[in-house]
């Protein structure tokens, strides 16, 4: 049985929009009148900044037309006349249900929680990108949801009355920018890396990988309330990983694979879960083993480490499981209350 089921009632849809609304002025307090373009023009319109500070800063604009809620997020400079882009449109139908928009909510059937989600529906330049190439660029993979129409996937933003809603929305809304920019990247040519062994390695390594073994996807036994959260933040958790390494690094994922990185000592496979229990590490297990020599074969005369990252250490039992096994590494995270990862020990496993 899956886990989320798509909210398609319109009129529950405009409350929660109304109530999502809410959360974003009540914290969202610096407000200006800006610019925003998108590849058809630019219009005006009133935006709400997270801070009035000078930087790279979160921002929404919101609002109905005559069917549709329209929610524009991205970053800019507040107190500034730059023109704003764009990073992610949560549009939702609030008139006659409607799949053409981006936003959606779904319900956590387990918990009964209400998760902001996004159907991949995004454009580079003047064109549409395909949904698969969407997944496969995201740190998260989607999830599986019921719909009236079947299942369907899709990317988990954040929980509604989550006290990280603001960090997560603002977490997706950078992720989703950096996705885009990958793509557009790889359309001008393949990924360069700073070892020359590694340029024969497929550019789109998803593809072959996904394959091998499709991730759950939405399906995960969810035991409590809190899994509806986690499963929003485990992409926040990839992106720590991520961001542990520096520049010369290659980074590839795919839907079934958290993330692999290529470096000139190493090929690095992490498989994250957001909770340490029996199901949880046995997953990984599982899948690390399906997936290493798949990765073997790209890294050639590379080794290959394996990594478990769990926001704490499982059972006894289950720890000797996973450090008996020579070729698997345990890494442990921490979760802030703004919902910051920080991944103990990911330095010191690069110097193996």
């Amino acid at each position: 049985m899956l886990a989320y089921a798509e909210i398609e009632d319109t009129r529950e849809i405009r409350r929660l929009n109304n109530s999502l609304s809410a959360k974003l002025r009540n914290a969202l307090l610096h407000a200006e009148a800006r610019t925003i373009g998108f590849p058809q023009g630019s219009f005006r319109a009133k935006v709400r900044f997270r801070s009035s500070c000078q930087g790279d800063v979160l921002y929404w604009s919101g609002g109905y037309d005559k069917t549709t809620a329209v929610n524009f997020f991205g970053h800019g400079a507040p107190r500034t006349k730059a023109q704003l882009n764009i990073d992610v449109q949560f549009n939702l139908p609030v008139v006659n249900f409607s799949r053409q928009s981006g936003g959606a909510f779904l319900r956590h059937l387990p918990s009964n929680s209400v998760i902001l989600a996004h159907r991949g529906i995004v454009t580079l330049g003047h064109g549409r990108v395909a949904k698969s190439d969407l997944f496969g660029a995201m740190a998260d993979p989607p999830r599986e949801a019921a719909t009236t129409a079947g299942t369907a996937d899709f990317l988990l933003v954040g929980e509604l009355e989550s006290p990280t809603l603001i960090d997560d929305i603002d977490a997706f809304s950078s992720e989703l920018r950096r996705a885009l920019k990958m793509l557009k990247s790889n359309r001008k040519g393949p990924q360069k890396i700073a070892d020359d062994r590694h340029l024969n390695r497929p550019a789109k390594i998803a593809a072959k990988l996904r394959s091998y073994f499709d991730e759950f996807s939405g399906q995960r036994l969810a035991g409590s309330g809190k899994k509806s959260i986690a499963d929003c933040y485990h992409g926040t958790v990839v992106r720590a990983i991520r961001d542990g390494f520096d520049g010369s690094a290659q980074l590839l994922k795919s839907k079934a694979i958290d993330l692999t990185v290529l470096t000139s000592r190493r090929a690095f496979l992490f498989d994250a879960k957001t909770s340490p229990d029996i199901q949880s590490v046995y997953t990984a297990i599982g899948q690390l083993a399906v997936h290493a020599p798949s990765v073997a074969e790209i890294a050639m005369d590379t080794p290959v480490v394996q990594v478990i990252v769990l926001p704490e250490l499982p059972r006894d039992w289950l720890r000797n499981l996973i450090e008996n096994k020579p070729d698997i590494r345990l890494l442990t995270f921490t979760r802030s209350a703004q919902g910051a990862i920080d991944i103990d020990g990911l330095n010191k496993l690069q110097t193996v």
